[in-house]
């Protein structure tokens, strides 16, 4: 294969692939649907970041489950029951949205259940990428499945917006039910890939024992421990801005929800770009300092996003932001993966959603501050904390510098 896609030369990695991608329509369709619906029913900022708080807060409680479960029972069967209980939950969306709603409750609900299935989803999904393929191909699997999802997130909320405008919420959000479900089926093409601990009769109090063995294991690690603290940070300051890009779109460039998809779609194709680079890198040594680089761009990105004077400026910077965003998810979760035995991956995975799972602190904070003084002053005041960040781990963390 060419120098960047040869984890494509396994078959079983690009059935995966390929669902994944179905996934992250669907998922990212979802999204954009439902912020937009509780933006404009309601007229509350807060309220529509809320949507994405709830859709992390979930796990900081399941994740470490979820990492467990995925390393104790096979990962091509747990994706497609994932996939089923998602899609009927986006439906259950579609009902609420179709019916109309004068309280978001029962949104929020939904969105915390799927962020609950999304615990035990992405552990057993990252799991299985790095099944796959060789040890030494692994950074290259994972940046090329970021391509894939990536770039078709982008395109489900650039479609989802265009959706949602001429035909409806409902109809984007029944849409997205089917793209998950899809996923989901193409996993049964995977045959089955036993994890490493190879019990499927295990009792579930070992299952809860994995998740605190790995718990211990992780806090006993310097570069696993400052990752995970690094990602609360960069979680809660520098991917919370998604949750008020709804109003920065409405209020500040003044678009529709095909504007907003728009931003959503160079987003998404920035996040492309970013995760190309890091497959051609292949096994690159330096992935410490290029993580604290990606790290420090990005908090300049965000920055430069809350002075966008327009549309077309915004959308520049967003692809910035989109690139770093990706850059730095699949930088972290190759150094994670490294850093632990192979029957660990599962819970490392699942600690790492357990240290996004703060971002709910980051969505309802720049919900609160873009309601009360304006989502460019969220925006900007989380890029300059994010590139703080950079500046502290860069000083405090040797080892990670050297990773």
């Amino acid at each position: 294969m060419p120098r960047g896609l040869t984890a494509f030369a396994y078959p079983t990695y690009r059935v995966l692939w390929l669902s994944s991608t179905f996934t992250a329509l669907g998922t990212w369709a979802e999204r954009l649907a439902v912020g937009w619906l509780v933006l404009v029913e309601t007229e509350s900022v807060l309220l529509s970041a809320a949507t994405f708080a709830v859709r992390s807060a979930p796990g900081i409680l399941a994740a470490p489950l979820g990492g467990a479960v995925a390393d104790r029972y096979p990962r091509t069967r747990l994706l497609p029951i994932t996939a089923l209980i998602r899609a009927v939950l986006k439906v259950l969306l579609a009902l609420i949205a179709w019916a109309g709603f004068s309280n978001p409750w029962p949104i929020f609900v939904l969105i915390a259940l799927g962020g609950v299935v999304n615990s035990f989803d992405m552990p057993s999904r990252q799991g299985l990428i790095t099944d796959l393929v060789p040890r030494e191909l692994r950074m290259n699997a994972i940046s090329l499945h970021a391509v894939g999802s990536l770039a078709v997130g982008a395109i489900g909320a650039l479609a989802s917006g265009i959706t949602a405008e001429l035909l409806g919420i409902p109809a984007a959000l029944t849409a997205a039910a089917v793209l998950v479900l899809i996923g989901g089926a193409v996993v049964l093409l995977i045959p089955s890939v036993q994890p490493a601990t190879g019990d499927q009769q295990t009792p579930l109090r070992m299952v809860f024992q994995d998740t605190a063995d790995g718990i211990r294991l992780m806090a006993g690690l310097p570069v696993v421990a400052t990752l995970l603290l690094m990602a609360i940070a960069v979680e809660i300051f520098g991917f919370a801005y998604q949750s008020v890009m709804p109003a920065m779109a409405r209020g500040e460039l003044q678009v529709t929800e095909s504007g907003l998809g728009t931003l959503q779609f160079a987003a998404g194709m920035g996040a492309v770009t970013g995760a190309v680079a890091l497959s051609l890198l292949g096994d690159f040594r330096r992935k410490g300092r290029l993580l604290l680089s990606v790290t420090m761009v990005y908090g300049l990105g965000l920055v430069g996003v809350a002075l966008s004077p327009s549309l077309a400026v915004a959308i520049t910077l967003v692809t910035l932001v989109g690139a770093m965003a990706a850059a730095f998810d699949a930088i972290q979760l190759t150094l994670l993966q490294a850093t632990v035995p192979d029957e660990m991956r599962g819970r490392v995975v699942g600690g790492w959603l357990f240290a996004i799972g703060f971002g709910w602190v980051g969505h309802l904070a720049m919900g609160a501050v873009g309601e009360a003084f304006g989502v460019r002053w969220a925006i900007g005041g989380a890029g300059l904390v994010v590139m703080a960040t950079s500046l502290a781990v860069l000083a405090l963390a040797p080892k990670l510098r050297r990773a």
